[in-house]
């Protein structure tokens, strides 16, 4: 009983350091991303806003036409990317006709290696 409690101790420490490093890791890369990431782009773009006088800002565009021009950039992306999907092309048989058939032959014989019949 004691060699069945100590495999499961082993197991139990095993798995333990596994989870202990995915969170390691984690925060790792939680932490990389704070450090990496530009938080001036953000502020720069309300400084430029509120720099801007009220009677100065241009009207707003009608939603309908963008609405419409996102439609349509959608579609033009859509119908390049069907564009360029995999298209299977045709290759030419090099494989040597005699090893097919010697791989057909291996097949559906009837001998089962390893076994006493």
């Amino acid at each position: 009983m004691t060699l069945f409690i100590q495999g499961l101790l082993i197991t139990a420490i095993g798995m333990g350091l596994v989870f202990v490093m995915i969170f390691a890791l984690w925060g790792i890369m939680a932490l990389l991303v704070k450090l990496t990431n530009k938080p001036e782009a953000e502020e720069e773009a309300q400084e430029v806003v509120e720099a801007v006088p009220a009677t100065q800002v241009a009207p707003a565009q009608d939603t309908n036409e963008a609405l419409a021009a996102a439609i349509a950039v959608a579609w033009a992306l859509d119908d390049q990317a069907s564009f360029y999907a995999f298209k299977p092309s045709q290759q030419t048989r090099s494989e040597n006709a005699w090893l097919n058939v010697g791989r057909t032959q291996q097949l559906y014989t009837s001998t089962i290696r390893g076994r006493n019949r």
